[in-house]
């Protein structure tokens, strides 16, 4: 799972395999879409809540290592 976060305030992806952050992207590839392409298929609802049950509580930056961003300007 990528996690779009706060950028530039933030690297721009941070990747988390399992539920455990892996590590960050501190750049965006001009390869990329973005938006990214609406073509695959989309999940099914029960599908879209396991996969996203072991980050619920990850949304703000850091979080995942116990030190969430406060900052209300980036991830507020």
């Amino acid at each position: 799972m990528l996690r779009l976060n706060a950028f530039p305030d933030h690297p721009a992806w941070t990747l988390f395999v399992n539920g455990a952050r892996r590590f960050d992207i501190e750049d965006i590839s001009p390869n990329w879409e973005y938006p990214a392409d609406r073509s695959a298929p989309m999940l099914e609802a029960p599908s879209v809540q396991e996969a996203l049950a072991p980050l619920l509580g990850f949304v703000a930056y850091g979080s995942e290592v116990g030190q969430p961003c406060d900052n209300l300007f980036c991830c507020g």
